[in-house]
């Protein structure tokens, strides 16, 4: 090999590398972003174009949001309503340096065949290296799914009010625990048979837990007229009816409305003769006409200070008469389908077999 052939070719390599590191600088952030994040990753993400649609996401993110699709050129508010923030407003804080150009917060997610969905979310840029810092050519999502323990400490610190209500209650025993077991069948029935399209997933779990608060109001009700013996006055009437509003104010931090429609309208009748607003019909919200029959249904079931229990074939015949008068129809004719089921639900959870019941409840 001649003198100075060697220097020759390794130029040629030079340059080539060269070529090469300069293409790679010029190729665009988000696709070195892609190739560096494995597609299984799993931590659920996506990357997002500057006008924060969809460019790219991962396998865990379609699995989170059930997505089969490809999911891309979609806004991210598709998949996750972000707490406390409209697309713009979003827009303006990823475009904020004092942010970071970031945003953590919290999103939720609704679904027609899956319970709702709460993610804590991080939104970051992606800067268009190597040219500036302040040149952001998109952003990564990067989600944490926090539904269960979002529910999980939500729902203790009702479940501590339920308690309480509980205590003032002499009855009770398990009669929350049969309306939750009722409710979540009859919603149940109603999800699978997809004739109402209020009732989904959410709806279901909502009520086989929300169900059981329907007398927390009771809380607020003064012990001598919670646990008389016979009749109520009428002063004290009107005094017990307002465990209905007492348990919406309750409830009112709740995040789902389903709460506050249990507890302010499981006594409103079909025929507009119920408390504490006299609503009829459709204007009573269906989570609380549910409650109504199971309610009911236990409370004939049970015995009280003031009166004997009723059979199974009793209580049955009561619910079907009381159609178009208490009752929604349509829900009567469901409990007409269920009602060997609630007979079940009652044999499973007797109160012979609980040590507090002294039957008071009203």
């Amino acid at each position: 090999m001649l003198p100075g052939r060697v220097p020759c070719i390794y130029g040629k390599v030079k340059q080539n590398w060269e070529w090469r590191r300069i293409m790679e600088d010029d190729r665009t952030g988000i696709i070195r972003f892609k190739e560096n994040h494995h597609k299984r990753s799993a931590v659920p993400q996506a990357v997002l174009g500057s006008d924060l649609h969809t460019t790219w996401v991962n396998k865990a993110f379609k699995d989170l949001f059930h997505h089969q699709d490809t999911c891309t050129g979609e806004h991210i508010a598709t998949f996750a309503h972000l707490t406390g923030l409209d697309g713009r407003s979003l827009f303006h804080q990823l475009k904020d340096p004092s942010t970071g150009y970031s945003f953590t917060g919290n999103g939720e997610s609704r679904f027609q065949h899956y319970p709702r969905l709460i993610t804590n979310v991080h939104i970051v840029p992606i800067f268009q290296e190597p040219y500036a810092d302040e040149i952001i050519e998109g952003y990564c999502a990067y989600f944490h799914d926090a539904t269960q323990s979002h529910k999980q400490s939500l729902r203790a610190i009702f479940l501590s009010l339920l308690e309480a209500s509980r205590m003032k209650d002499n009855d009770t025993g398990r009669h929350i625990e049969r309306v939750n077991r009722y409710s979540a069948l009859m919603a149940e029935y109603m999800y699978k048979d997809g004739t109402d399209l209020q009732v989904d997933r959410d709806f279901v779990d909502n009520i086989s837990f929300l169900a059981a608060m329907h007398d927390v109001g009771k809380i607020g009700v003064p012990d001598d007229i919670l646990n008389k013996a016979g009749p109520l006055a009428d002063w004290e009437w009107e005094i017990m009816t307002t465990h209905t509003l007492n348990g919406a104010y309750i409830l009112g931090a709740y995040p789902d409305s389903m709460a506050v429609e249990i507890a302010r309208s499981h006594h409103e009748r079909w025929d507009g003769s119920g408390y504490p607003y006299g609503l009829m019909e459709d204007m009573i919200p269906l989570s609380a006409r549910i409650v109504t029959i199971a309610d009911v249904y236990d409370a004939l079931r049970s015995r009280r200070a003031y009166k004997d229990e009723m059979s199974h074939e009793q209580a049955s015949e009561l619910i079907i008469l009381g159609s178009r008068t208490q009752f929604d129809p349509d829900l009567v004719e469901i409990f007409r389908v269920l009602k060997d089921n609630f007979a079940d639900i009652y044999n499973e959870l007797d109160d012979a077999s609980h040590p507090h019941s002294s039957g008071t409840k009203r």
